[in-house]
């Protein structure tokens, strides 16, 4: 399978479907994770898998919609928009989350992620108003 077809099966069947069994399938066994609050301890598929978990916790009817992609040898470049409702304040949210992958022999194995929380919280209520 091809590193952009990856991603989108990463994407589309883990974090919109909540299949965490994709993990096992594309993931290596040592994933170099450098999300921030991401566990780094664990082995790489543990890894995947609990960050699915978080997202779909986090915002309840999770979606991500890739909107622009690029391939760069081993690598992946990727801006996605992610919507949903925050649990907490029932309120909808969208978000902006750049990913950028390196896989090795049809394997993820290293990923940095970095979701706008800022705005999600925002959206949320849980900081003051945009100012006027």
């Amino acid at each position: 399978m091809e590193n952009a077809t990856l991603f989108r099966t990463i994407i589309e069947r883990g974090f919109n479907q909540g299949d965490v069994s994709v993990a096992d399938e594309v993931c290596a066994a040592k994933l170099i994770e450098h999300e921030y609050l991401a566990p780094t301890d664990l082995p790489g598929p543990d890894i995947l898998k609990t960050q699915i978990r978080q997202a779909r916790a986090e915002v309840t009817n999770l979606h991500l919609t890739i909107g622009d992609m690029v391939v760069d040898g081993d690598k992946i470049w990727a801006r996605s928009i992610c919507t949903g409702t925050d649990p907490r304040s029932g309120k909808a949210v969208s978000m902006t989350v750049m990913d950028i992958c390196r896989f090795e022999n049809g394997k993820l194995v290293e990923h940095w992620g970095v979701p706008d929380r800022f705005a999600m919280l925002h959206q949320a209520g849980a900081l003051p108003p945009r100012p006027k």
